[in-house]
């Protein structure tokens, strides 16, 4: 055959990440210029043209830079022997980190405008990287850490995709880089529950610019050094990325808040200027550390991020942390079934700075899965004063994406490995998904998805939980969903749904007159 003019590895886990440059070098703001970033197991982060400045596509790389991490890679790959199985080198999704310091649209050094780009690499190592593409056909690496960097011993795989933001540190500005420990090959393990693992069982906080640690949580085995916070019941290792936010609407970063694969929920309050005085707190216990765990049936692992939403019910307000439950490596479920559940916490410590250990587990959470909340509104009654959990009942049923909220109601999707009624039986099984649509507050059915049980008293109004869900068109392990304003989803089949939401919202005004 033919060899192929241009090679490039799969980009398995690794989402190509579009930048825009804006009016640079001929382009407009009608046009402007537009470069995807995206990881391949062939060993490279890749940068490629989108479109030329006549507006035509392009799709050319404009460069390729390797890891030497993933050099080792290069003499399997051109083996290709039968039995030597899936390499993975640069596997991470990349993020980016823009400072346009005019605001006018477009990245322009001269007026001190930067980019930095950002990767991990899941199972193909324990680095991350970071790469100044202010100019983005002619990038510079400017740092690396890994596991042997002082200060990161407790890095695994670099599952956890990086957030950025800005913080303060004394009296400076500071723009950082957020992730978690990642993944240690521990839980892979499939011969009984999960056990603690020795690597990945932190969080970091590192300036974006050079790669010093500003602070970290680690475990009660973990490595001292400035500004760490040691808690004694971070023991499972972090592949997740990690939900932040500033909740005080300050412009700085103020919130972490992410699962591990023990099944626990925790939360970092990076409150004050001093890294020091920086903490973590257990907000739940879901899993398999949970106080009445039965074993493999508890053995619940988060690998995705959790949705954090400002809400209040009739006790005050509360931060809503919705989550759920899924072991992503082991989809299939070969080291055993477990109950997956949808979460719903409610942590109504809401200041900056005021987590706390809540000793919350997975029995304070108020059972809704029946949904007779809404179904039997007059004679049911639930507890959901801490939360509600929401069981997966297909066999195998489990989350492997991350959860959107939209007006208050939370969309998520599940995976069920034995497939659904509708998939084609002459096929190979990729099992099925689903598509859930809940009312944050209690679990209620936000869209009336099966309409086959309707009354005709009551044509549109949800009357069982088979309500709440139904089965997307494409089978094997579904995406999130993306949010496309102002009131549209588009579901991981493709297919565009209206969400009920307000496209309007109320505008005061007044006029300041000149005193006389």
């Amino acid at each position: 055959d033919e060899p192929r003019r241009w090679i490039f590895g799969d980009p398995l886990h690794s989402r190509p990440l579009p930048l825009n440059y804006g009016a640079l070098n001929g382009h407009t703001i009608e046009n402007p210029a537009i470069y995807l970033a995206v990881g391949s197991n062939d060993g490279m982060i890749r940068m490629i043209r989108n479109t030329t400045v006549a507006g035509t596509e392009n799709g050319g790389e404009v460069w390729a830079f390797m890891p030497q991490t993933s050099m080792y890679a290069q003499k399997r790959l051109r083996a290709n022997a039968a039995a030597a199985g899936h390499p993975y080198t640069v596997d991470g999704a990349p993020v980016a980190f823009f400072m346009d310091k005019n605001s006018d649209g477009t990245i322009d050094a001269a007026d001190g405008d930067k980019v930095y780009l950002y990767f991990g690499l899941r199972r193909g190592g324990k680095a991350y990287y970071a790469m100044d593409i202010t100019n983005p056909e002619s990038p510079d690496l400017i740092w690396s850490i890994g596991k042997d960097t002082l200060g990161f011993e407790e890095l695994g795989y670099t599952f956890s995709t990086p957030r950025v933001g800005l913080v303060r540190v004394g009296t400076e500005e500071v723009p950082i880089v957020m992730f978690a420990g990642g993944y240690d090959m521990n839980k892979d393990d499939r011969s009984g529950v999960g056990t603690d693992d020795d690597e990945g069982n932190a969080i970091y906080v590192v300036n974006a610019a050079t790669g010093e640690l500003i602070w970290k949580a680690v475990g009660p085995n973990g490595t001292a050094s400035t500004n760490s916070f040691e808690h004694s019941k971070l023991v499972d290792s972090i592949p997740s990325p990690l939900t932040v936010a500033d909740m005080d609407g300050d412009g700085y970063t103020d919130r972490i808040v992410v699962g591990d694969t023990g099944g626990n929920v925790g939360r970092a309050d990076l409150s004050g200027n001093d890294p020091g005085g920086w903490k973590l707190s257990l907000l739940a216990s879901l899993g398999r550390h949970a106080m009445n765990s039965s074993g493999k049936d508890d053995d619940r692992r988060f690998f995705h991020r959790p949705d954090l939403v400002p809400s209040r019910d009739n006790h005050g307000s509360f931060d809503a942390v919705l989550i759920g439950s899924g072991d992503r490596p082991d989809p299939l479920d070969v080291g055993g079934m477990v109950d997956n559940f949808f979460y719903m916490i409610k942590d109504r410590n809401i200041a900056v700075g005021a987590g706390v250990d809540t000793g919350m587990d997975h029995a304070y959470l108020g059972d809704v899965t029946d949904n007779c909340l809404q179904v039997n509104a007059g004679s049911c009654v639930v507890d959901i004063g801490d939360g509600w959990k929401l069981q997966l009942e297909n066999p195998g049923e489990k989350v492997l994406a991350t959860p959107i909220t939209i007006a208050g109601n939370v969309y998520f999707t599940s995976y069920i490995p034995q497939g659904e009624v509708g998939v084609d039986s002459c096929a190979p099984s990729e099992g099925s998904g689903r598509l859930w649509a809940l009312d944050i507050q209690n679990a209620f059915s936000a869209v009336n998805y099966n309409t086959s049980d309707d009354t005709a008293e009551n044509p549109d109004a949800p009357t069982t939980k088979a309500d709440r869900f139904t089965t997307l068109l494409s089978p094997g392990i579904p995406a999130e969903v993306v949010s496309i304003p102002p009131n549209k989803i588009l579901r991981p089949d493709l297919q565009i749904d209206n969400v009920n939401t307000s496209v309007r919202w109320r505008t005061f005004w007044h006029l300041e007159e000149e005193e006389l």
